[in-house]
């Protein structure tokens, strides 16, 4: 009977033994999948790059002639601070329509070369703007291993100008994948779908470039001739492969399957002594309780050996679970990374975009003005445009992260909806029909207005796009209480009432896997350029920062329904209660009115100093709080304080309170870029307080201005 026990025990040790063989390679092949994810969503958004740059650099060129632009210094000047401004990127250089090196940012003047024989320069004889992707080479002039992106350049009449090219830099990949610390003898390889050629690979192959893997085209030779997008591959080696962006490459990340099955030998010898202990103890338990009718004393001695045994084993499953969860926070740690991937990738693709138009454009203006030249009102208007942009950008993220100050009102919304009925049909086409439901006796909810219609407008833009053939726009508010049972399933907002705004449209729809991505940042079903990403976001971050809640209900073909609910508001409303945010018009200033402005920045001070003066008012400036105390003592005509909150020292809030000390009657306006506890708390604007946020506009200084000195 022992015998047979100790038999069962062997057998179910070796079933555990195999399965936990097969664990480690089920788990070390989903490692090596979501690396690969990762992986591959990091080069293609590194490729954007190259995109941006090979556009900055052809905006560069203007249409002067070859001959004229490779003598120009400068422009060699330019085409240089751009390379170094791009990531990985090595150098530009710009080749005629026979194949001749006409610039460079590299070498000054320019070297002979000529690309006729080259395939990126055959690649660009073709028409089309898709980019080439060459094999790693030795450059002919700069003699280190590279790989080319390059894309054609056209006349206006669409014959071709030459080609502009950026070289690569394998070694910034590989630098990058040197610190993740791969485990099980992983290997990464980015390489051509035409004829899998190797870009750069790590660990780094013998040869220098590395030359074409024969393993690679014995896995990679079927799928990659049908163009799949990805997939998995098993054999001495196994992994994933997945195309990188819209590109011809590819991007795989392999495990040795014997790097594998060494740790499993490693866990399987760790934990033999513990099985041989378990097996004997059972042996020792069974004899001793055979035993028991007729030795008492033995029978004892058996058990409590058995209690002793069980225990260590209790003690190693302890440990066991701690290494499970440990595991397990790891896996949680590389998803937060992914999120923050996407995140920072998000950022850098919309600021390189909104960057280049202002480098652009400011860099036509200087050209042109150099030139004698003052048609350049659209170049200003350019970069103003990409500059409030990128500001947009910022207060949406601000708003995502549950930081922008909020300076709420009671509302009631059913004037608030009423309000925006024209500001909506004036935004939307004439085929979108709108509609308002509005329920009768309706509570009041407490926001910040003007964030509150921005959302409303975010979400009938949504719908507007959602319905290219025209539809129907229906905006219903209603009183909603939310019981215990819902708050418990959401787990993230309080059960109670509140004041519901729901916004439907009669559009595409979404299906499930889409609508749950909808909030995330810099997620986007648009076409690109149509959008960032962020509208959604912001109003998620909005709602959440008031109190509320938010939540998506669509279907495919059927529509889209967004549901804001705000917390009831229960106190005595304001005067003068406000339905929608207001546009106040901005007003100059007399010179009888004094302004001290202060700001340590000196070219931000000098703008303001500059703007207020352009508006007629008195200025006077200092760099910092002391300096600001000491011409407050000493003049008394000061109108208001104009001061930046954050600053070295006393910030601004500081500075305040001691000018009330000298001056209480003296009115105060903050400016500021980002703050989060000088006169904001929790999100919300302290009491009296006036705040400016930067970047801002002559208008809105202006509007701004006028406001805190007539004390509206």
């Amino acid at each position: 009977m022992g015998s047979l026990g100790f038999l069962l025990i062997v057998l179910a040790a070796g079933a555990f033994i195999y399965n936990e063989r097969q664990r480690q390679l089920a788990d070390a092949a989903t490692e090596a999948a979501t690396r690969d994810y990762f992986l591959a969503d990091q080069a293609a958004r590194l490729f954007e790059v190259s995109k941006i740059g090979l556009s900055a650099a052809s905006n560069l060129l203007g249409e002067a002639a070859w001959d004229d632009l490779a003598k120009s210094a400068d422009l060699q000047h330019q085409l240089r601070r751009l390379a170094d401004a791009l990531p990985y990127i090595e150098d530009v250089w710009f080749n005629d329509d026979k194949g001749l090196l006409r610039l460079t940012s590299f070498d000054f003047p320019t070297p002979y070369s000529n690309a006729a024989d080259r395939d990126s320069f055959k690649a660009a004889q073709q028409a089309g703007d898709r980019l080439f992707i060459g094999s790693l080479i030795v450059g002919r002039v700069t003699k280190r291993p590279t790989f080319l992106i390059s894309r054609r350049m056209e006349w206006p009449d669409h014959q071709l100008r030459g080609m502009v090219s950026v070289t690569a830099d394998i070694g910034y990949f590989v630098d990058y994948w040197q610190k993740l610390q791969l485990p099980y003898d992983e290997r990464i390889t980015l390489f051509r779908r035409d004829n899998l050629n190797i870009l750069a690979q790590y660990p780094p192959t013998a040869d220098s470039p590395p030359q074409q893997d024969l393993y690679m085209r014995e896995m990679f030779s079927v799928p990659l001739r049908q163009k799949s997008a990805g997939g998995s591959y098993s054999g001495d080696r196994f992994g994933t492969f997945r195309q990188v962006g819209d590109l011809p490459l590819y991007l795989s990340v392999d495990i040795s399957r014997d790097a594998v099955t060494a740790a499993w030998w490693n866990w399987v010898w760790s934990r033999l002594p513990i099985a041989l202990l378990a097996a004997f103890s059972f042996l020792v338990v069974t004899i001793l309780a055979l035993r028991q009718a007729a030795i008492e004393a033995a029978d004892k001695a058996a058990l409590e050996e058995a209690r002793t045994a069980l225990s260590k084993a209790n003690v190693e499953l302890r440990a066991e679970i701690d290494q499970r969860e440990k595991a397990e926070g790891q896996i949680r740690q590389m998803q937060k990374l992914d999120a923050i991937g996407q995140l920072t990738g998000g950022l850098a693709h919309d600021f390189n975009n909104m960057l280049s138009i202002v480098i652009g454009s400011l860099s036509m203006m200087k050209r042109r003005m150099a030139r004698g030249e003052f048609d350049i009102e659209r170049y200003i208007d350019t970069a103003l445009e990409g500059a409030q942009r990128a500001a947009t950008l910022t207060q949406r993220l601000l708003a995502f992260a549950r930081q922008q100050p909020l300076a709420p009102q009671t509302i009631d919304a059913n004037r608030f909806v009423s309000g925006m009925s024209d500001l909506l049909r004036r935004t939307l086409t004439e085929a979108v029909q709108v509609e308002t439901v509005l329920a009768g006796g309706l509570w009041k909810t407490r926001a910040d207005p003007s964030q509150l219609e921005s959302a409303v407008l975010n979400l009938a833009v949504n719908a507007r796009d959602a319905m290219p053939n025209g539809g129907r726009l229906t905006i219903e508010t209603a009183n909603a209480s939310l019981g215990d049972e819902y708050s418990r399933r959401h787990g993230e907002i309080p059960s109670g009432q509140y004041v519901l705004i729901a916004v439907t449209d009669t559009g595409s729809g979404m299906p499930p896997e889409i609508a749950a991505k909808a909030f995330e940042p810099f997620f986007t079903t648009k076409q690109t350029g149509r959008g960032t990403g962020l509208g959604l976001s912001q109003v998620y971050g909005f709602v959440r920062q008031s109190g509320g809640h938010v939540k998506i209900y669509s279907e495919l073909g059927q529509g889209t329904t967004v549901k804001i609910y705000l917390p009831r508001f229960y106190g005595v409303s304001e005067e003068g209660e406000v339905s929608v945010a207001t546009t106040i018009a901005a007003f100059g200033g007399a010179a009888t009115e004094v302004i001290l402005v202060v700001e340590d920045e000196e070219t931000v001070r000098q703008l303001s100093v500059d703007a207020l003066t352009e508006l007629g008012y008195t200025v006077v400036q200092a760099d910092g709080a002391d300096s600001a105390l000491k011409v407050v003592n000493e003049r008394a005509d000061i109108s208001l304080l104009f001061t930046d909150i954050v600053m070295p020292g006393r910030n601004g809030r500081q500075l305040a309170d001691e000018v009330a000390k000298i001056r209480p009657e003296l009115k105060v306006l903050f400016t500021t870029g980002y703050t989060r506890n000088a006169v904001v708390h929790n999100g919300i604007l302290d009491a009296g307080v006036r705040m400016l946020g930067k970047p801002f506009s002559v208008e809105q200084l202006a509007r701004s201005i006028r406001e805190a000195l007539d004390g509206k």
